[in-house]
């Protein structure tokens, strides 16, 4: 699909990019090693590997630098003002997000913040632990649809959110009421973001938001 101006997304696959990711492992800060150790299933290692290898290879290549050499940090977080916000390239004209969900890591590079997500499809049961979270009008459109729709709606309600929270830096910390995105096949217009559905393979949904204001 088209994007606007510079931004871009990347997509790959956490099994055919693991031995390659584990490899250069040296290649991470001592940060991303550290979050790695914590991991206990060697799946989680090995995406949090791709994720962070591929995140480096695409800024790296936009901005015409070894990844190793790339310096990524934190910003405050908009919610609570710890040390765990929105992350940026000190110095650098890019923002970018990272998200990933079972074989799939995608890397979103923009030159205003970006916020990326994906999502596999929930359970039946996990659509209907979550609905009261969501903002009343999602809720109701949520319950008008046929229960067998509701798990792939619910995931573009929430993959979109999430994008759009991501580029905020603000998280769930305030829970996932607000934005309104909508559960439809078209993302609804926010204040101050643009929001794309991203295409995806069968089983997951994406979504990109780019702040407008």
């Amino acid at each position: 699909m088209a994007l606007p101006g510079q931004t871009r997304v990347w997509a790959a696959s956490v099994a055919e990019n693991a031995a390659a990711a584990t490899a250069r492992r040296g290649e991470l800060d001592r940060s991303e090693t550290r979050r790695a150790g914590l991991f206990r299933r060697f799946a989680d290692v090995d995406r949090f590997l791709v994720a962070h290898v591929s995140l480096r290879d695409v800024l790296g290549t936009v901005l015409g630098t070894p990844p190793g050499r790339l310096v990524i940090d934190r910003e405050p977080c908009a919610a609570c003002g710890g040390p765990h916000g929105r992350p940026y390239l000190p110095g650098r004209p890019v923002h970018f997000s990272l998200a990933h969900a079972g074989d799939l890591v995608l890397v979103a590079v923009a030159p205003v913040p970006v916020g990326v997500d994906v999502e596999d499809l929930p359970s039946d049961a996990l659509v209907h632990e979550t609905l009261a979270g969501l903002h009343e009008d999602e809720r109701d459109e949520l319950l008008a649809l046929p229960r067998a729709a509701r798990p792939t709606a619910f995931a573009r309600c929430w993959t979109r959110k999430e994008a759009v929270l991501k580029s905020t830096g603000q998280g769930l910390a305030h829970g996932a009421r607000l934005p309104y995105v909508g559960t439809a096949a078209e993302p609804a217009r926010t204040a101050e973001h643009q929001v794309y559905d991203l295409p995806v393979p069968p089983g997951r949904v994406a979504a990109l938001a780019l702040w407008t204001g």
